[in-house]
């Protein structure tokens, strides 16, 4: 740890204002705790809690991630504590002796700290912190604003002795109330206009010892002695003397009722569970406040040593927390030192006692933490407003309401089912469907004669292709139903007959998704309509399969391993329907030249050039990575042209059909073949050599230019099918 001198003023000044500030919550804490029938052992109950600051503020300061971090006994869990206490001595019989019932109340604290401790750290141990990130950003700030609030609320009690409520919130406006919390509110108001104007470590510190004086001077002018001040409620005033720290808590457990602490494991298990959300939340509220990321699993872990440590010397629960810790980011401070002073601090106070705070005025330090607070509402409530959207403005106002009402935990629960209502609501806005295409528009990566190209353009509005995307539930899923039944029914358009679902981009689906499918199946059964699923993942096609897509795929379902191949099984579906034989053997390519050059003998001329070959299903015509010297023109039959990878594995580019020509890249570039190509049936192929294209070029140079043409015209088409179907996925 490394201090730089120009730092010490400020850091010694910070960690002394943040210890008197912790050892007087842990002061309230400890008296809350042991209230009632424990009243007689409250003081060994500030030792116990001035232990717990100097534990977990020390380790924390030491080895946390963030060097302004400040921990003590936390306000979240101390009523909880006290909950518990109450219930330990409602269930102990009449008449217990008062030490017995002192060490099973505080052998139930030290093992829910111990137990804290544990869980704590094995959060952090198998990294689990990083959950927190998922709380949502209106969560995070519902909750510092919420800590705003509370610290007002805090402030006043400080200065009045009670906190507000509805019911007494005229009360606070009389006189005697006002001349209590009224100049502490005046002191906020000075350091936050005072903060705002000098930028400077030492401003802070400075209007603090200022507020002190000037209080203690303006009494004196008004004609009040410290007797009266005291009296009148308007100073700390003398607390109980602690009955200091003593290491014998494993001593009281051997004198503890356990079966009344065992009947307290709902309480326990409340505790754990509010403990590590609480950390995890402070921590982000940290984060937000300092701009800066931390480690949250180095800080469960640590905070879970801490604890495990003042549980063990029979301390109670503390961890982080957000308003010290801002209230040194606002001095400008970030030095572990702040944290070690304040430790400090409560040790001092553990062994000598609180009783030079008797004289420390109420309004100064209530109006310090009104100063906190105000800076919380002021940039969330304020600032945010329009800095964010109006729905993520309601859900902070909303957390800060049941926050203040409710509580802590209750506030960001709330703020989470909101955030997740309204991510639903937004999220169903969104269209599921990325693209909604035809077979006009989009095609698989087969090559057809030109007669089943023009009848795939003229009629393609009859298959439908719906490109989906994202997660699909009742919302989205609803609203894809209502939009194919919607087009399905359209009496102004093509009749559909193959409904075509790409899943590639589909993350995941839920159950009722999945019955909009079974309904839209039902709808396709009465309408003659086929579904083809196609590239859903494991996942997908595991809650499509319990919704009952599963087994013999008839004419209304079917399923294809991506989308290429649902296409081709789409177009030959409407080939069909259409009469166009798939066994009828095609215009070849050569019908095709001998049409566009109006000459045969040029068309007889050019076959002179070319070697006939008859090639078995499953033959490789073309190699991958082989030189290319020659081209192949498709007479018969059909090819694919494969991609093989490293793994063994191959993906089909194109599926080609007679007339169409393979190969003539790789002639014509001069470079290795980019992929293999193999008969899927029985071909007949015509054989052009690069040599014997240079022979057409030297002897028939006119029905090479026609050759070359008809390439040119071959590729600019594919070239053009291509952008056509880039411009349909892009819009």
């Amino acid at each position: 740890m490394t201090i730089r001198r120009e730092e010490l003023p400020a850091a010694l000044v910070a960690g002394a204002v943040t210890g008197l500030v912790v050892v007087i919550l842990s002061l309230s804490f400890a008296v809350l705790i042991f209230s009632g029938e424990l009243a007689g052992h409250v003081g060994t109950a500030i030792g116990m809690a001035l232990f717990t600051a100097v534990v977990v503020g020390a380790l924390v300061a030491l080895f946390g991630s963030y060097a302004g971090t400040i921990a003590f006994p936390q306000d979240k869990i101390a009523p909880i504590l006290a909950l518990m206490a109450s219930m330990i001595v409602a269930e102990t019989p009449p008449g217990t002796d008062p030490e017995r019932l002192f060490a099973t109340v505080a052998t139930a604290l030290m093992l829910a700290t111990a137990l804290t401790g544990l869980l704590l750290f094995a959060l952090g141990h198998f990294r689990l912190g990083g959950f927190i990130r998922f709380i949502p950003y209106p969560v995070i700030g519902g909750f510092l604003a919420g800590t705003g609030w509370l610290l007002v609320k805090g402030a006043i009690k400080v200065m009045t002795g009670h906190a507000p409520t509805l019911e007494t919130a005229l009360h606070l406006f009389s006189v005697d109330e006002m001349i209590k919390w009224g100049p502490g509110l005046v002191f906020a108001v000075a350091l936050i206009a005072g903060m705002r104007r000098w930028k400077h470590v030492a401003t802070l510190p400075l209007l603090l010892a200022g507020g002190i004086l000037g209080y203690h001077l303006a009494a004196r002018a008004l004609g009040m002695s410290l007797e009266q001040l005291e009296q009148g409620g308007y100073l700390l005033g003398h607390f109980p003397a602690a009955g200091g720290w003593r290491p014998d808590a494993m001593v009281r457990a051997l004198s503890a009722d356990w079966l009344t602490i065992a009947d307290q494991a709902g309480s326990v298990s409340t505790i754990l569970l509010i403990s590590a959300i609480g950390l995890l939340l402070n921590s982000s509220g940290i984060e937000v406040a300092a701009n800066r990321d931390m480690d949250l699993n180095r800080e469960l872990k640590i905070a879970g040593i801490a604890n495990m440590v003042s549980g063990a010397g029979g301390g109670i629960i503390g961890f982080h927390t957000l308003g010290l810790s801002s209230m040194v980011l606002k001095m400008g401070v970030r030095s572990r030192l702040v944290g070690l002073i304040s430790a400090l601090v409560c040790l001092t106070m553990l062994v000598i006692g609180t009783e030079p705070l008797a004289l420390f005025p109420k309004a100064v330090l209530g109006g310090l933490l009104m100063f906190i607070g105000l800076g919380f509402l002021e940039e969330w409530l304020v600032e945010g407003r329009h800095q964010m959207p109006a729905a993520d403005y309601a859900i902070i106002l909303m957390i800060v309401g049941v926050v203040g009402t409710f509580g802590y935990l209750q506030g960001a629960a709330v703020g989470i089912v909101a955030c997740v209502v309204l991510f639903v609501v937004n999220y169903s806005r969104v269209a599921v469907a990325k693209h909604e295409l035809t077979a006009a528009e989009v095609s698989s990566n087969v090559d057809r004669p030109r007669d089943e190209v023009r009848l795939l353009k003229e009629y393609g509005g009859r298959v439908l292709v719906f490109s989906l995307q994202g997660f699909m539930f009742f919302g989205t899923a609803n609203k894809l139903l209502t939009r194919v039944i919607g087009r399905c029914g359209d009496p102004g358009g093509d009749p559909v007959e193959v409904v075509v679902f790409d899943f590639r981009r589909v993350a995941g689906i839920d159950t009722s998704a999945a019955m909009s499918f079974v309904k839209l199946r039902q709808f396709a059964e009465k309408r003659d309509l086929s579904l083809v699923f196609a590239g859903q993942n494991d996942e997908v096609g595991m809650v499509l399969e319990r919704a009952g897509f599963v087994g013999a795929e008839g004419a209304t379902w079917r399923t294809s391993p991506d989308l290429d191949h649902a296409l081709e099984w789409s177009e030959n579906r409407l080939l069909a329907r259409l009469e166009v034989e798939a066994c009828a053997k095609p215009r070849s390519l050569m019908a095709d030249l001998a049409e566009d050059l109006g000459e045969p003998l040029q068309v007889a001329r050019m076959m002179s050039f070319v070697e006939t070959l008859s090639i078995p299903a499953g033959t490789v015509v073309l190699e991958q990575g082989s030189a290319a010297h020659d081209l192949f023109i498709l007479d018969s039959g059909q090819v694919t042209v494969r991609l093989m990878n490293d793994n063994g594995t191959s993906i089909r580019l194109r599926t080609m059909h007679a007339g169409t020509v393979v190969g003539e890249m790789g002639l014509y570039l001069n470079e290795e073949r980019s992929a293999s190509v193999v008969a899927d049936s029985d071909c007949v192929i015509h054989r052009l050599t690069a040599r014997n294209l240079e022979r057409m070029e030297e002897e028939a140079p006119q029905a090479a230019a026609a050759f070359h043409r008809l390439m040119a015209r071959q590729l600019a088409e594919r070239l053009r099918n291509t952008d056509h179907m880039i411009r349909a996925l892009t819009d």
